[in-house]
């Protein structure tokens, strides 16, 4: 029998992004709703809670519902200044291997590095439901480097908490293969060669294909200047581009073209 998740996207409107002229709820909808994407993808059975809505409504929504996971999504945020990584929070160690399984799929893509897994008695949300919370905080919100981030890889957020769902119930992860399929038409089309400048101050990951579904296989810094031989879309990024080095693939969304 398919596992239950029920995802509970954050309702705090009140929480402002530091760029976008967006905030939290907004953008933890769109997690919310990519994960859900993923998650069923995978053969798991999902339910998303109604945008806005009260967690005194949610939780007895997920009892209901048969949940074997409880998620609620949120986005973090300190003191603008500190980009801090991804915070998983469960209530005791029976939701440690789930909340750690999802703290390493999307840690390992979120540019903060103080990645977390920690014990929290005081929240409703892991208190109140029947089934295992993993309480997920994506990011913090309130600096411009992880406001950028989030809201430009709200899908690839999804997928990684997907990812870490799949490896915490031993479940085979499949990969949204609508992105590559899309780019076939052109792929046969010459290809005009251009160079692009890495624009984020983190730095761009390489990765082993269009995606951030794909390996890590190293790093570019900012101001670098890099030759692009070929386009396509893929997780994670609007579009990424072929490095001439054969090194691998960059997303585009952090680059601007010089020429």
């Amino acid at each position: 029998m398919s596992k239950k998740i029920y995802l509970s996207p954050s309702n705090q409107n009140g929480n402002t992004y530091a760029t976008g002229g967006t905030n939290e709820m907004a953008q933890c909808d769109k997690i919310a709703a990519a994960a859900a994407k993923a998650l069923k993808r995978c053969g798991f059975n999902v339910m998303v809670a109604k945008s806005g809505t009260l967690m005194q409504t949610r939780c007895p929504e997920s009892d209901k519902f048969g949940a074997d996971i409880h998620m609620p999504i949120h986005t973090n945020a300190f003191n603008g200044k500190y980009t801090g990584g991804t915070r998983v929070f469960c209530l005791n160690s029976n939701g440690r291997k789930a909340a750690e399984a999802v703290k390493s799929a999307l840690g390992a893509i979120s540019p903060g590095k103080d990645d977390s897994v920690s014990y929290k008695t005081d929240l409703y949300e892991i208190n109140v439901p029947k089934a295992l919370t993993v309480y997920v905080e994506c990011e913090f919100h309130d600096t411009v480097t992880g406001s950028d981030w989030i809201r430009k890889n709200t899908v690839a957020i999804g997928e990684a908490i997907c990812k870490g769902m799949c490896n915490y119930f031993d479940v085979k992860y499949k990969t949204d293969s609508a992105g590559s399929d899309s780019s076939k038409a052109g792929s046969d089309k010459a290809f005009r060669r251009y160079i692009v400048r890495i624009t984020s101050s983190n730095g761009v990951n390489i990765r082993k294909g269009p995606g951030t579904n794909y390996d890590v296989n190293g790093a570019v810094p900012k101001g670098g200047a890099y030759t692009i031989v070929d386009e396509k879309s893929g997780a994670g990024a609007a579009k990424w581009g072929k490095l001439k080095s054969g090194a691998g693939w960059i997303a585009l969304d952090y680059t601007e073209k010089i020429r």
